[in-house]
């Protein structure tokens, strides 16, 4: 009687959601833009967009949940350049999954307006790789940015400043760790509700899909908050990946109550002595985990081995322009922003790393206004803006240097 009454219960729900569900009518290709026509205006929350790169092929993938697909409707096959075909699918009974087949990684855009149709903007009909990204039609959002964020109602949101990145002109390609400080059972700093791990989770992970859609080979220490990965094992990830850069994201903050209100900033570090009392500072606190229980002997042979690193000078010019970058597009939108520079310090999470590898402190918990900033959307766009351009100059810069 029991199953009886499930099964009837499950046909109910089932039935329910697909009265209610949002159907996908038809896609239609027109020039170089594609229309998703929808039953009902997508909301925010129910679209879900990843890119796979691989060597010869990147796949833009779109899951757009509570949807439903309308028998008939097919994706489209023999493109022209860059893409291979547009697929879609029911790819689970709640999810339609709509997958681009690129031969290469290109801009691309997507936004809906007022009506139920959802515009993704692809490059057609031209030898268009990510090097060239000038023959994009400009919308409300800048074609720069590869994998832009929906804009559901354009009278509703308010309107943003387009992100700004680098043109991508490298060579070779390049794999990036990224490291978000702390997580599992180290928390890292926190003010009531607050943790350090969460805010720098999720900032790494703008980072990390940034970096994805430009091309580059993207690797993250840790990708959620359930484990704790040790200091030591973070830069030997790095090294056994092969990583060519390796970047620790951290949020700062202060014990000293008398300068809760004072202390702000973006700071950026690179293994070596610390030469002045604030970098002292900050590399005590984040190495306090690692030294804890250590007697001072153990602590001072630490501070004297981890000077030994292959890659400080170039570490230093990471380092260099990483923080110009950040701090270049933060004062764009917020002009009190403190430049804290680029500083020596001597970070155990660096020790070891047989790459160039830098620690950024992204801004102050401790800090009314920046702690504010730091869980806001708008702020951490325009810092993970930063910090990829920061990347890509020093890339750039280090190629010319080698030819």
């Amino acid at each position: 009687m029991a199953s009886r009454v499930y099964f009837s219960l499950l046909l109910f729900v089932l039935f329910t959601f697909y009265l209610d569900a949002n159907t996908l009518k038809s896609i239609v290709l027109k020039g170089n833009r594609l229309e998703l026509h929808f039953s009902q205006l997508l909301k925010k929350e129910d679209i879900k967009t990843e890119v796979i790169a691989q060597k010869g092929r990147t796949r833009y993938i779109f899951d757009f949940k509570k949807c439903k697909l309308q028998k008939g409707v097919k994706g489209i096959r023999k493109l022209k350049d860059p893409l291979r075909s547009i697929r879609v699918a029911q790819y689970k009974p709640h999810i339609v999954r709509l997958v681009l087949d690129s031969k290469h990684p290109f801009a691309l855009k997507y936004y809906q307006k007022s009506k139920p149709i959802f515009y993704i903007e692809i490059p057609l009909g031209s030898k268009y790789s990510f090097k060239e990204q000038k023959r994009i039609p400009k919308q409300k959002q800048s074609a720069k940015d590869l994998f832009s964020k929906v804009k559901i109602d354009a009278k509703r949101e308010k309107k943003e400043e387009p992100i700004i990145l680098s043109n991508v002109k490298l060579r070779h390609n390049y794999t990036i760790v990224i490291d978000p400080g702390h997580g599992g059972r180290d928390p890292g700093t926190m003010w009531k509700s607050l943790k350090e791990r969460n805010i720098v989770l999720q900032i790494a992970k703008e980072v990390a899909r940034k970096l994805r859609t430009l091309g580059f080979r993207v690797l993250m220490t840790r990708t959620d908050n359930r484990r704790y990965v040790k200091l030591s094992s973070r830069t030997r990830f790095a090294n056994k990946k092969g990583g060519d850069i390796f970047v620790s994201i951290h949020v700062n903050s202060i014990e000293n109550r008398s300068r809760i209100n004072i202390a702000r900033g973006v700071e950026t570090y690179f293994l070596m002595p610390a030469r002045d009392a604030r970098a002292k500072r900050v590399a005590a606190r984040e190495n306090r985990d690692m030294l804890k229980g250590e007697d001072l002997a153990t602590q001072r042979m630490f501070i004297n081995a981890v000077f030994t690193g292959p890659k400080i000078e170039l570490s230093k010019r990471l380092a260099i322009d990483v923080q110009r970058s950040v701090i270049k597009r933060l004062r764009s939108s917020y002009r009190d922003i403190k430049d804290g520079g680029a500083r020596g310090a001597p970070y155990y999470v660096l020790v070891g790393a047989q790459m160039p590898a830098i620690l950024i402190e992204v801004g102050y918990l401790s800090n009314p206004i920046e702690r504010k900033r730091l869980i806001d959307s708008v702020y951490q766009k325009r810092l993970t803006d930063g910090i990829v351009n920061g990347i890509i100059n020093y890339l750039k810069i280090r190629e010319q240097e080698i030819d």
